[in-house]
């Protein structure tokens, strides 16, 4: 079965997976010619899907094997509505950054980024992200993570769906055999929060609140080290947050001056006037680019 979705007259799903390449991780998969997302999805409590995600001239269509119900219909739109982020509107950030240098690249590719589904899987992708040497989080142990304890789908049994929380806390004996002690634990807490208090940490998120000061409550709450906070700050959609942790403090080092690391005012004060982007201009910059010094580094 299939049905549509309604898309901003801008949106580009091509432009969607081109742009996040970076951020992809199992139950996500690109098909095709790089114009299909497939995403395996536990709906309700009994049934695992692969949702199909194509753009066609009437709209986003959204393919499901077998047949769902009205209910089930529902929970696999909105969560493809979350994790393309198609009640962002994102049209002031990309007037403006199209003009810099080192964001050049939003009119070619957008400035849409993907990510999961919820809040569960956010912190818990968040916390698992492993970073490379150029400042890149890779998701080898996310992929580890789904393949252990998400739900397989049923035609294709190699493919799973993400794990929720009930499911991570019954398997986590098992995590000991491919996660440091530390990681069980931070997983635990994590899924033990979200079993017992979802309403908790979602009402905290909806709050208004200083992105700073959410970032720390949300680091101490489910333990999360710096780089761990700032990636969830992106997945949150909170572009006022600037990461200021070690990553941030080299790549901004090496752009301005040449040499790492600078402090966490310098690179406020590089991104600032971005507001309220600072924080997306932060994870789409070309650190390649000229110094954002010169006269082009404030947008329009």
């Amino acid at each position: 079965m299939h049905w549509l979705l309604s898309v901003p007259d801008t949106f580009s799903l091509q432009e969607v997976i081109r742009r996040s390449g970076w951020l992809f991780y199992p139950p996500f998969h690109v098909q095709a010619l790089g114009d299909r997302l497939l995403r395996v999805e536990h709906l309700g409590e009994k049934t695992t899907v692969g949702l199909t995600v194509y753009q066609a001239p009437a709209g986003l269509v959204v393919q499901a094997e077998p047949h769902l119900s009205g209910a089930e219909v529902e929970e696999a739109s909105q969560k493809v509505w979350h994790m393309l982020r198609l009640d962002e509107n994102i049209e002031p950030f990309l007037r403006a950054a199209q003009h810099h240098e080192a964001l050049k690249s939003v009119k070619r590719v957008g400035a849409r980024l993907i990510r999961g589904v919820d809040l569960f899987e956010h912190v818990t992708v968040a916390t698992l992200a492993t970073w490379d040497p150029h400042g890149m989080p890779q998701f080898g142990r996310v992929a580890g993570l789904v393949n252990r304890l998400g739900f397989s789908l049923p035609r294709n049994p190699t493919l799973h769906s993400f794990p929720t929380p009930e499911r991570l806390l019954v398997g986590v004996e098992s995590l000991n055999d491919i996660f440091a002690p530390h990681i069980v634990t931070r997983l635990t807490r994590i899924a033990q929060t979200f079993a017992t208090q979802p309403a908790r940490i979602d009402l905290l998120v909806r709050r208004p609140s200083d992105a700073d000061k959410l970032a720390a409550r949300l680091a101490e709450e489910l333990l999360l080290d710096a780089l761990a906070a700032g990636l969830l700050m992106l997945y949150l959609g909170r572009y006022d947050y600037i990461p200021t942790d070690s990553v941030a403090q080299r790549r901004v080092g090496e752009h301005l001056l040449g040499d790492a690391p600078v402090s966490e005012q310098e690179i406020v004060a590089l991104f600032e006037r971005w507001h309220p982007w600072g924080g997306l201009a932060y994870w789409l910059w070309d650190w390649s680019k000229v110094p954002a010094t010169t006269s082009n580094a404030a947008p329009a």
